[in-house]
């Protein structure tokens, strides 16, 4: 009950801009540090996962023939 008594009396408080911009900055810097620090700690995969050789890629013009090589 305690945190939404903190939530309500936020609230209910008078911001000027200047006073919401830091409130919404310190916020949204809390976010992406939380989100960094969990993504640490669960192996540090992000959303595209490392690039895998299946062997089916083949490389094209002269550098990969051998009369490029």
């Amino acid at each position: 009950m305690q945190i939404k008594t903190q939530i309500d009396a936020l609230l209910q408080e008078k911001m000027d801009r200047k006073d919401f911009l830091k409130y919404a900055g310190t916020v949204a810097l809390g976010v992406i540090g939380i989100t960094g620090l969990v993504r640490m700690l669960l192996g540090g995969r992000g959303l595209i996962g490392p690039e895998v050789d299946n062997g089916k890629s083949q490389g094209r013009g002269y550098g990969s023939s051998s009369y490029g090589q």
